[in-house]
């Protein structure tokens, strides 16, 4: 087993469910952590929650990741995700693991029969 001690961890999804106990556990283990989700007061309770409890080092970041897709939600903004990532300050820039949970359920198609939209809504 290897240690993610210092390591960066970049977590989409971070404020509710995988995400969050993701985020727990790799602040047990003494990650830094880079935690994105869409809901900014969600964030925000479990960045206070994950300092008190394990003293570690957060940044954080309110995103929807489906910005990258330029969707009519987005109006055609392919760079919500890409400006996140370029605009990290220096000691975050160098991401170590992603833990890539975020994204929404679509469609229930056989995955030869699947709509490309709905796969780059989901991934």
């Amino acid at each position: 087993m290897f240690s993610v001690k210092d390591q960066i961890v970049l977590i989409t999804g971070a404020s509710s469910g995988i995400g969050k106990a993701c985020a727990q556990l790799f602040a047990q283990a003494g990650a830094k952590l880079i935690l994105v989700a869409r809901r900014q007061q969600l964030l925000e309770q479990l960045a206070e929650q994950l300092s008190k409890d394990f003293s570690c080092h957060l940044h954080v970041i309110c995103l929807d990741v489906c910005d990258w897709r330029g969707s009519a939600s987005a109006k055609g903004n392919r760079s919500g995700v890409q400006s996140a990532i370029n605009n990290l300050p220096e000691p975050w820039s160098a991401v170590d693991i992603l833990v890539n949970n975020a994204g929404l359920s679509r469609g229930l198609d056989k995955l030869h029969e699947g709509s490309i939209q709905d796969w780059e809504e989901m991934i």
